[in-house]
C-alpha cells in the first residue's frame, strides 16, 4: 500500500501532466529557446506519464501465493486458481528476500520470469509470487 505522501504526490503529478498538455496545445514558437523549452516539456510529460502509470500500478492491491502448474501446463497462484499466466502476464516474484517486477515469458518449452530488474529465472512450482489487482 502506498504511503499518503506518494498518493498526494500522484495527484500533483496528474495536475502537472494536465498543465503540460495545455501548454503543449500551443505553438512551439519560432525562436530557438521556445522550441527547446517545448521539446523539454514533451520529454518531461512522457516521464510524468510513466511515473503516474507506475504509481497507479503500485497502489493496487496485491494477491500473493505460491506458483502451481495447472492441468493445461500453465502457472497460476494457489490463492487464485482461476487466474493463469501466459506470455506477457505481469508478475512479481520474491527472490532472495526481495520483490521484483517482471512478466511471464516462454522459451517454447518452459515458462520463465522476465525480470525487469535482474536476471531472468525459470518458473517452478512453489515459488512465491504476487499480482496486482484492482480493488473490488
Amino acid at each position: 500500500m502506498l504511503d499518503k505522501k506518494y498518493i498526494g504526490f500522484l495527484k500533483d503529478l496528474k495536475s502537472l501532466k494536465s498543465n503540460a498538455e495545455n501548454l503543449l496545445k500551443g505553438d512551439a514558437g519560432n525562436n530557438f529557446e521556445d522550441r527547446k523549452c517545448h521539446e523539454s516539456i514533451v520529454y518531461l510529460k512522457k516521464e510524468i506519464e510513466d511515473a503516474i502509470h507506475d504509481m497507479e500500478l503500485l497502489s493496487k492491491t496485491t494477491l500473493e501465493g505460491k506458483l502451481v502448474l495447472n492441468s493445461q501446463g500453465r502457472f497460476n497462484l494457489d490463492t487464485a486458481q482461476e487466474l493463469y499466466f501466459t506470455c506477457g502476464s505481469p508478475l512479481e516474484m520474491f527472490i532472495d528476500g526481495e520483490w521484483y517486477r517482471g512478466r511471464v515469458e516462454s522459451d517454447g518449452k518452459d515458462y520463465y520470469f522476465y525480470n525487469y530488474e535482474g536476471e531472468n529465472i525459470p518458473l517452478d512450482e512453489g515459488m512465491k509470487a504476487r499480482i496486482r489487482v484492482d480493488r473490488g
